[in-house]
């Protein structure tokens, strides 16, 4: 399955804390949480739909400054979940200095869950 076009999605970074949580914008029923390795939590809704990310230690992970964060320009990411794994491809875009800088992210983990296939784009709102 592939939609049509990506879900649009909001962030939310708590400074203090170092992380990083992007939703997307439309109403879901939030189902559970998945746990992709260190720092990088996926959420589902009832039909087995990523909706949400978040990212603990979200400066650590995408190799920036934490202030660059709270500079998100922009966000693409592709999930794509198969019967024997799930892969998140992300190209996040931070300023700093006045310079937009890459922060991509590559994360491809068992589905030992057995989660839906699905693949599915999301953008930053």
């Amino acid at each position: 399955m592939k939609d049509e076009k990506p879900f649009r999605m909001e962030k939310d970074y708590d400074f203090q804390n170092d992380s990083l949580f992007m939703y997307v914008t439309d109403e879901y029923e939030y189902k559970e949480s998945v746990e992709l390795g260190d720092n990088i939590i996926l959420d589902f809704d009832d039909d087995g739909v990523p909706v949400a990310i978040e990212i603990l230690d979200a400066a650590k992970v995408l190799n920036v400054e934490k202030f660059s964060l709270q500079n998100l320009k922009s966000l693409n990411m592709e999930i794509s979940i198969e019967e024997d794994s799930i892969t998140i491809e992300a190209k996040f875009k931070v300023l700093l200095h006045q310079k937009e800088l890459d922060a991509p992210i590559s994360l491809e983990v068992p589905n030992d869950l057995n989660l839906p296939q699905i693949q599915t784009e999301f953008a930053l709102a």
